[in-house]
């Protein structure tokens, strides 16, 4: 017994006739008895009694005929459902985003999702990489983005890299070292300096310059994009942030300070999905997104 049967089960009884429903279904009139045939036999019960010149139905047609036209019409639902799920008129996305990347990438590609699919259901996550992971195992994340430096080695994950964008000190406007063409990292740290918390081996390029043994070079370790730009704005302090440009990061509102030896630097994201697991049709835009904003690779 298949669909496609009991759906011309449903065009006999709907039409009347072998020859309307032939039509109606795009078959020619002996294919459509071949497939009543086949759908009795397969059943062993007669469904259609042929012999009153019109199309009467059995009791067991009868019964067969009503679960017909439900199964017939849920199967056309998920049809319906399948298409409004692939157009992103429902359906669920679930991202991860490292600390940092939320507050710039991850904020951005949000603001467009939800422009775009209004009726999308998002659901997103902020920890560190190797607490990402995890869920993404689990298949409580479709994908995460963040800086996977860190991230330990683990089989059936898929990183690829995005594209880096520019890294650099920022204060805010009439800041007493924003009119120096350049600064010395021990010229910053006579004020706060933030940042999030660093990979190994960006920690270990700053440890190499430590003009002081008093502190570390940032005594205000924070992930939140957010907060550091209050920092910078209220209390004078020296930030590590994106630009503005390259994220639409909140960093338009500072002034880049340049600092002697940390020239070049540059985000270090990545994209994590899982081997061999379908991307949904929400995973898919979202993806397009972060190619929207990241623009090539370089």
């Amino acid at each position: 017994m298949q669909l496609r049967q009991l759906e011309h089960l449903v065009a006999l009884a709907d039409h009347g006739s072998f020859g309307r429903a032939a039509l109606a279904v795009h078959l020619s009139q002996p294919a459509l008895s071949r497939s009543i045939d086949t759908l009795e036999d397969s059943l062993q019960a007669r469904l259609v009694d042929r012999a009153y010149g019109t199309v009467r139905f059995t009791q067991a047609g009868e019964l067969v005929l009503a679960r017909a036209r439900e199964l017939t019409a849920d199967a056309q639902q998920i049809r319906r459902d399948v298409l409004q799920l692939e157009e992103l008129a429902i359906g669920r996305l679930a991202v991860g985003l490292g600390p940092f990347a939320a507050g710039t990438l991850g904020r951005a590609a949000l603001s467009l999702m939800a422009q775009r699919y209004p009726q999308l259901t998002m659901q997103v996550e902020v920890a560190h990489a190797n607490s990402l992971c995890e869920r993404l195992y689990n298949r409580q994340l479709d994908l995460f983005v963040a800086d996977t430096r860190d991230l330990k080695k683990q089989p059936g994950l898929k990183i690829a890299r995005l594209p880096n964008q520019p890294v650099s000190f920022f204060v805010r406007p009439k800041h007493p070292l924003s009119q120096l063409k350049q600064v010395t990292l021990a010229q910053a740290m006579q004020y706060p300096m933030a940042g999030p918390h660093l990979p190994a081996e960006v920690a270990i390029q700053f440890h190499r310059q430590f003009p002081r043994a008093d502190r570390a070079v940032f005594n205000v370790a924070c992930d939140d994009e957010g907060t550091l730009q209050h920092l910078a704005l209220t209390a004078d302090a020296v930030i590590l942030a994106p630009h503005a440009a390259a994220l639409k990061a909140n960093t338009d509102t500072l002034v880049q300070l340049r600092i002697v030896g940390f020239t070049d630097m540059q985000t270090h994201y990545s994209l994590v999905t899982l081997v061999g697991r379908t991307p949904s049709a929400a995973a898919r835009a979202y993806i397009g997104v972060l190619a929207e904003l990241l623009g090539p690779a370089r």
